[in-house]
């Protein structure tokens, strides 16, 4: 069945794609929202999550549903999809082009299909588990880089206060320490960039699952690693995860950060 959810999702990803691409550049003020401190979300947000909500239930009528946007049924089910239905709503929201959607199917709370879907560009990313990873039909993988001085990291943060002044201490260390760090903005987008190796590490400190379900897989399957700040393998529920290359860069990464926000 695997390859059939995985169809499922690249379809289903494409169409939710042409949605959001047909409406960039497009939003009216009255469109664009707060749901929370310095957190956006906009129509079109919620319009691609009821279509991936939509699509699921008739093709999947038995199947879980957590979505960015408040959708949530039959959770506790084996099979759960997991959407964000525009990852980097800032960026689309001031017509920026670096944005994503992302579909992601949990078997027994573990990721085992991903699609990260970037429609402006047309890069389709996938993984299944044990599957390998994917953009548009060829093989990815991540960057060889052993040199942290030589490396590009990336990293993101919980819109709170207490994350913004963490990511104050951190980020500086992180640019010292690498060739560059940047925030792009859009987990998935940029967690594609470590599958791909572009990029050699993606640091997230504090945020939800959907922001990182479907890179996990990618970013695994593209012969990466996911963990939580302790080094532990990264499971659905853990609220920080680091993604890399899988070389020593992964640990030098975490120990800047933990050693930055203990200061």
């Amino acid at each position: 069945m695997t390859e059939d959810y995985l169809k499922f999702a690249q379809e289903t990803a494409r169409k939710a794609g042409a949605i959001l691409k047909e409406n960039f550049g497009k939003l009216s003020p009255e469109q664009i929202q707060l749901k929370g401190p310095r957190d956006l979300v906009t129509e079109i947000d919620k319009k691609v999550e009821r279509f991936y909500a939509d699509e699921i239930k008739k093709r999947f009528p038995d199947h879980g549903i957590i979505g960015e946007e408040g959708t949530s049924e039959r959770t506790e089910r084996e099979l759960v999809w997991v959407i964000d239905p525009l990852d980097g709503t800032k960026n689309y929201a001031t017509e920026n082009p670096f944005f994503c959607t992302m579909l992601c199917l949990l078997q027994n709370k573990e990721p085992v299909v991903s699609v990260i879907y970037e429609p402006i560009v047309d890069h389709l990313y996938h993984a299944s588990k044990g599957g390998g990873a994917f953009r548009n039909g060829e093989p990815i993988h991540v960057s060889k880089q052993e040199v942290i001085g030589d490396s590009m990291l990336l990293y993101c943060h919980a819109p709170d206060e207490k994350s913004i002044r963490e990511a104050e201490r951190y980020v500086v260390e992180l640019k010292i320490a690498a060739r560059d760090a940047s925030r792009l903005r859009s987990a998935g987008s940029e967690m594609a960039l470590v599958a791909k190796g572009i990029c050699d590490a993606y640091l997230m400190n504090k945020l939800p699952l959907w922001d990182m379900a479907a890179g996990a897989l990618l970013v695994r399957e593209a012969g990466g690693r996911a963990t939580d700040f302790d080094g532990k393998d990264w499971v659905p529920g853990d609220s920080n995860i680091m993604v890399s290359n899988g070389t020593s860069i992964h640990e030098e990464v975490i120990e800047i950060f933990k050693r930055s926000i203990e200061q």
